[in-house]
């Protein structure tokens, strides 16, 4: 039974998870290090294809890469562009895509290495730890990614596969071609049914509820968040036309990923690159004796995530299930209401921030709507941004100059190429606290996108405004960030909020997915332009209503999503490496993982 538009599943799951003084004071979970889940996922009994470690790498200027991904646009704009690589100019400023649909094996291992593969060995007298090309939280990599292709190369046949990071190869679960299916599944989504490459993500509950409860909900869409970031930027500098998909079937994709029920979920879909149709949709026929095959297949094993029984939090699932999409209708008006009520779910809200605490005598900085060229020439490449990210541990209370905060506002905020958006079209709005920025005074500051919203629908600047002076913003800003002084000690805090009744009222439970999920791609792009511009950041929690408090009466109808602290490091860290193949397939039989 459809329940997504039965709101109070997300409003009491949202309520119950908050973080407070009172729920950190009174909690009594602490860490079982002896039944830590290990952080891959390793079947026991199909075998692995090794994918190439010799391949490109994407040298195309990062700021570029990472403001450029609305330009991705959906099939129907997207016609006579195929599969495309990456070539540059003399300033790594521009792409070039090909006509011919050739995507290989090495632009796949291009893409899943520098979205979720490992740049960083750390050893420990407990073993070694594998840091990997987007963050994670509590670094637990929850999130699972899955190939569904065509026939790619002799090594590669058509089927569904699962990328495993440690030994940087993939795992046939299913043979064959399954893009129709995948089509049905997204209600006859062309971008899915043209792709040339699709890629899910899925999150293994365990492993991010080992250390964060039932919250960890919230943390599926983040981590997925990140990891689309880096994605999106990879793809965009590949020339590969992509778009993420979060109207789908999930009991449909569970079937065809072998998912166990209430231990990993679906949580995103990205459809890469473009080939010419596939043919006809398939008839209802053809769709129940596929859904038949499918759901015949028996379940794969899979080395236990942890020495002792997995806790199940019950009001994950009871919150994934209600936001589930049933039926290919369901599906469409879905969509349709995300376009009919966008005005609601804008970062338009901006538009009526006059109201509410803030007017154009508070406009303190504009934001261009392009980035400055000697900015672009100053910063990293994709690749040494992918690289170099970290998540900071110690910040050193220097400002930033205002031309790096106005950077990494324009970077990241510049739309995501997604089945529910329009061009330029968000969920989320921007809300910041500047410590220790040049030009600005400290205290608290909303983005005002001037969204009505995209590049080429207006030439108006987007703002920053300010909401308030504060003499003790460090002090606040680490507060609000459950008393963590990283926060305290960063240049600047931005808090990603949304009208979390208006998304709920136009997109029912599942608009609590997109809503997390968008500002877990946009703390994704935050993160690489801080690495491009060469300073750091770390995404935290965060106290809820007192974040919503702090910000009032502008952000009054607010809930935050996440946080991302960003500023100067006070340490000299070193760049991660290219490190694709760090573990046998009999290492991670049989070893201990941290």
């Amino acid at each position: 039974m459809a329940v997504n538009k039965e709101i109070r599943y997300a409003l009491d799951y949202h309520e119950a998870t908050k973080h407070s003084e009172a729920s950190l004071m009174t909690s009594r979970h602490y860490l079982d290090f002896d039944n830590k889940p290990i952080p891959f996922k390793i079947y026991l009994e199909l075998p692995s294809i090794p994918l190439p470690i010799n391949f490109p790498t994407p040298e195309v200027n990062a700021l570029s890469c990472i403001s450029g991904m609305i330009s991705q646009k959906s099939s129907d704009d997207m016609k006579g562009l195929a599969t495309a690589m990456t070539s540059t100019d003399n300033t790594n400023n521009s792409i070039t895509v090909s006509g011919v649909p050739n995507f290989d094996i090495e632009s796949l291992a291009e893409i899943l290495f520098f979205s979720a593969g490992i740049t960083r060995e750390l050893k420990y007298p407990y073993g070694k730890y594998y840091m990997r090309a987007a963050s994670a939280t509590g670094a637990l990599y929850p999130i699972e990614l899955y190939v569904i292709c065509d026939d790619i190369s002799p090594n590669l046949a058509a089927g569904v596969y699962h990328f495993s990071p440690p030994d940087f190869s993939l795992t046939q679960i299913r043979k064959g071609r399954h893009k129709r299916y995948l089509a049905e599944s997204t209600a006859n989504n062309q971008d899915i049914a043209n792709s040339a490459i699709i890629i899910i993500f899925t999150s293994f509950a365990w492993r991010n509820a080992w250390k964060y409860q039932a919250r960890s909900y919230r943390h599926w869409f983040w981590d997925s968040g990140v990891i689309a970031a880096n994605l999106l930027a990879t793809t965009h500098a590949m020339g590969l036309p992509t778009r993420i998909i979060m109207g789908f079937l999930d009991d449909n994709i569970s079937q065809l990923l072998c998912l166990e029920d209430e231990r990993e979920a679906c949580v995103a879909i990205a459809a890469i690159g473009r080939q010419g149709p596939q043919g006809n949709v398939s008839t209802v026929s053809q769709q129940q004796s596929e859904r038949d095959r499918i759901s015949h297949v028996p379940m794969p094993k899979i080395r236990a995530l942890s020495k002792r029984d997995e806790i199940n939090y019950p009001e994950i699932w009871e919150l994934n299930q209600a936001s589930k999409l049933t039926s290919k209708q369901e599906i469409q008006n879905w969509i349709n209401n995300a376009y009919h009520h966008h005005h609601n779910m804008l970062s338009a809200t901006s538009h009526r921030s006059q109201k509410k605490g803030a007017n154009n005598d508070d406009t303190v900085m504009d934001v261009p709507n392009e980035l400055d060229e000697e900015v672009i020439h100053n910063s990293r490449s994709l690749k040494e941004a992918i690289l170099w990210r970290g998540s900071s541990r110690r910040f050193a209370r220097r400002n930033i100059s205002s031309s790096a905060l106005r950077t990494v506002l324009y970077s990241s905020t510049r739309g995501i190429p997604m089945d529910i958006f329009r061009e330029g079209n968000s969920l989320i709005d921007i809300y910041f606290i500047a410590n220790g920025v040049d030009g600005l005074i400290p205290g608290a500051y909303f983005y005002n996108r001037n969204t009505t919203a995209s590049t080429t629908a207006s030439n108006a600047p987007a703002s920053i405004e300010r909401i308030k002076e504060i003499a003790s913003s460090r002090n606040i800003s680490g507060y609000l960030c459950l008393g963590q002084s990283l926060f305290g000690d960063a240049s600047v805090v931005f808090f990603l909020m949304t009208d979390l009744h208006s998304v709920l009222r136009s997109l029912g439970n599942r608009g609590y997915r997109a809503s997390q999920f968008e500002a877990g791609v946009i703390a994704g792009k935050i993160y690489l332009a801080a690495y491009a511009l060469g300073i750091g950041a770390s995404g935290t929690t965060f106290f809820d209503d007192a974040v919503t408090e702090f910000f009032s009466p502008h952000a009054s109808n607010k809930s935050t999503m996440i946080a991302v602290g960003v500023g100067v490091p006070a340490y000299k860290a070193n760049p991660g490496k290219v490190l694709p193949r760090r573990l046998s397939k009999e290492e991670l039989l049989t070893q201990t993982l941290a």
